[in-house]
């Protein structure tokens, strides 16, 4: 049966008419258009995902009458309504006036070719009537497509009156807004700020600012505001906004300046907690030592608590236990914790507890220092000698180092840019037969995008420059910069979204993939898309919001981990031509219908994951937010037991990476984001694996 209307009584059927004569004439008083914005899609081609009935045709939502509508195919989820405009269209608004069989979750989204959809606007929270949305996007196609129907548990499917798009098919605006400047905080409280900056500018019109914190979205304002208050802040915690300038046809500016602050405590407080009482050990292992201990108390609150042997910190914990690894077997340590409240009050220590470790080597076991560095090390790879080398994201140099912490600088690397925030030198790896070639792969922004360059090591040297891709969105934050080539001898590259949303769905953008060259820089002819040319040729896997780990199992397969916005970070088994949701689908919320699912999800607190490592098919994911190293078992296609190592021991992980000798090599990123070189704490450490 086709979804449609209940019968009304002829009372109630008055006061309908009544009403919708008053919602035309409330439509018909709107605002009019701009002279760009123009109605494109009234009597053009219109199809459908499954027939609900000739008298429902996809048409009659195109046709400017609202006594005619379109309809679903009954009880049907996911379902959908296309529109053909005719020629590739610059879109500013879509008006959606439903029936009764409306969409609770939906998303409209646009094509040029009819196959590749990038979302425009999803919602999880329709009202039905009448939403006037106003959206930024381009293609020659439009559709509507319902996940969730706002009358679930009957028959009724989805319908509307009237589908309608407004724009211009104008020629395609390139070129992005100036970036905002001079954003300065003001009137900081415990809960909110005030930011204020000045306009940017643009070659047709700014439409909004996006304002992040250290790149997670937090909200857009108009292109008429250039003040916004930002509420919901936690008290004494560090906060770095910037705003992005946003134009009709979805080009996204890069950053302005940042403004940094710290909230002010909620309440005066000088009273530290009470000292934790009865430290004690609830279990040994060779290299790890399990405590336990009465919680304290404070006038206000705790918050959290220290673990320290000596002065230096090993562990961290909101409860009243932890288990300290990376110990050495057959040693005592001496531990003590203490207490800190919301202000940072810190308590006395409590009774000194020493304990020894049991012999023989866990699972993840000693950790040994290999080095200290000032900048941040970003990319890791091992030369067939056993020597690692590693990138420093903000110095922009690749340095040597031999598994006893001997440096040496084979050099810097021509034409990198930083960006004040994460951007810099990012991922290197080697050639496969790097015995015989030499090579070595790097993945660093430049001043105007991110790429993909290639060099030679001679002599402690790097030679001979080329350039294999360019054109990878680039801005303060979400650069991606993951390296690995794959069992099949191909180079797979992570990128980030570049802080625009419509880039991992377009496929004619390297922003928000997971890419795949040859080793001479082109694109292999067997990747999924490579018959539609330009940058789809490179691309492998779309739909990402930020990559930034990649590793390959002894299936040769392509494990990569991803940062997510304000709730998910994802562990993703890549497939050739997958659709990973973003930014319809974080994780497994959002409107996920239709795109793949990642293997493992964690909440964005515990992790934000960075590099990732397999060996002996255990995934190793670093966690910068988490401060921690997981461990993760593959099970067939599935992520297994999961275990969290170093929780607080080391600070922020940066990047793992299986040495030759059988360990694991972490590098912590305890660093900055304004890509200044040489201020920053970082260690280089080596994680024995037994």
């Amino acid at each position: 049966m086709a979804p449609r209307s209940r019968r009304l009584p002829a009372r109630t059927g008055i006061l309908v008419t009544a009403l919708a004569v008053a919602m035309s004439s409330l439509v018909s008083a709107a605002p009019s258009a701009s002279a760009a914005d123009v109605l494109l899609s009234q009597g053009k081609p219109a199809t459908e995902s499954a027939s609900g009935g000739a008298n429902y045709a996809p048409r009659n939502a195109v046709d400017g009458n609202t006594a005619t509508r379109w309809a679903s195919k009954s009880n049907t989820d996911p379902a959908w309504i296309r529109v053909d405009l005719g020629a590739s269209a610059t879109i500013s608004r879509v008006r959606l006036q439903w029936d009764l069989s409306c969409a609770k979750a939906y998303r409209v989204e646009t094509s040029d070719n009819d196959s590749t959809w990038t979302p425009i606007h999803t919602t999880a929270d329709g009202k039905g009537g009448v939403e006037d949305l106003t959206v930024t996007g381009r293609g020659r196609y439009v559709r509507v497509y319902g996940t969730t129907r706002c009358r679930t548990g009957t028959s009724y499917g989805y319908s509307l009156q009237e589908f309608q798009v407004f724009g211009n098919t104008g020629p395609v605006d390139a070129e992005p807004p100036s970036p905002p400047s001079d954003l300065v905080a003001s009137d900081v409280k415990p809960d909110s700020a005030k930011l204020t900056w000045k306009a940017a500018t643009d070659n047709v019109a700014v439409t909004a600012y996006d304002i992040y914190n250290l790149g997670q979205f937090q909200k857009s304002v108009p292109a008429t505001d250039l003040t916004t208050v930002m509420t919901g802040l936690r008290p004494n915690v560090t906060y770095g906004f910037y705003v992005n300038a946003r134009d009709a046809a979805g080009n996204v500016s890069q950053a302005s300046n940042t403004a940094e602050f710290k909230t002010p405590p909620a309440q005066e407080d000088p009273t530290p907690p009470t000292a934790p009482k009865n430290l004690r050990s609830t279990g040994v292992t060779a290299n790890s030592v399990s405590l336990a201990w009465d919680p304290s108390t404070d006038n206000v609150g705790v918050t959290r608590y220290e673990i320290y042997t000596g002065a230096t910190k090993v562990g961290d914990a909101t409860g009243t236990s932890a288990t300290i690894g990376g110990r050495s077997a057959n040693t005592e340590y001496t531990f003590t914790v203490k207490a800190f409240d919301a202000v940072g009050n810190a308590s006395p220590a409590s009774n000194a507890l020493t304990v020894k470790t049991r012999s023989g080597g866990d699972q993840v076991g000693a950790v040994t220092q290999i080095a200290t560095d000032n900048d941040v090390p970003w990319g890791l790879a091992f030369l067939p000698n056993g020597d690692g080398i590693y990138a420093r994201r903000d110095a922009q140099d690749i340095v040597k180092i031999t598994p006893s912490g001997q440096k040496t600088t084979l050099g810097k690397v021509p034409g990198v840019s930083g960006t004040n925030g994460e951007g810099g030198l990012l991922g290197i790896e080697l050639s496969p037969s790097f015995a015989s070639d030499g090579l070595i792969y790097v993945y660093h922004t430049a001043s105007g995008d991110n790429r993909i360059v290639r060099a030679k090591i001679e002599n402690n040297s790097l030679t001979g420059w080329t350039t294999l891709l360019t054109g990878i969105p680039r801005n303060k934050f979400h650069n991606g910069g993951r390296l690995r080539f794959g069992a099949d001898g191909k180079l797979y590259a992570g990128t980030g979204d570049g802080q625009n949303k419509n880039n991992p769905q377009n496929r004619q953008s390297l922003g928000g993939k997971v890419l795949r060259l040859n080793a001479d820089g082109s694109a292999p002819s067997d990747n999924p898309f490579f018959a539609e040319g330009g940058n789809a040729r490179y691309v492998w896997t779309l739909g990402h919001r930020n990559v930034q780990g990649l590793a390959v199992d002894s299936q040769g397969r392509m494990w990569q981990a991803e940062l997510g916005d304000g709730s998910q970070d994802e562990v993703n088994l890549l497939q050739k031509g997958g659709n990973y949701g973003w930014p319809s689908c974080e994780g497994t919320g959002g409107s996920c219908g239709g795109f793949l699912a990642p293997k493992k999800t964690f909440s964005v607190g515990s992790a934000s994951p960075s590099g990732l490592a397999i060996v002996n098919d255990v995934l190793f994911l670093a966690a910068l937010r988490g401060e921690r190293l997981y461990r993760m078992q593959i099970s067939g296609s599935s992520v297994g037991t999961t275990t969290s190592h170093f929780q607080g021991t080391y600070g922020r992980l940066r990047t793992p990476e299986p040495a030759p000798d059988g360990s694991l090599w972490v590098t912590t990123s305890n660093g900055d984001k304004d890509s200044t070189a040489g201020n920053s704490s970082t260690k280089l450490l080596k994680v024995a694996l037994n």
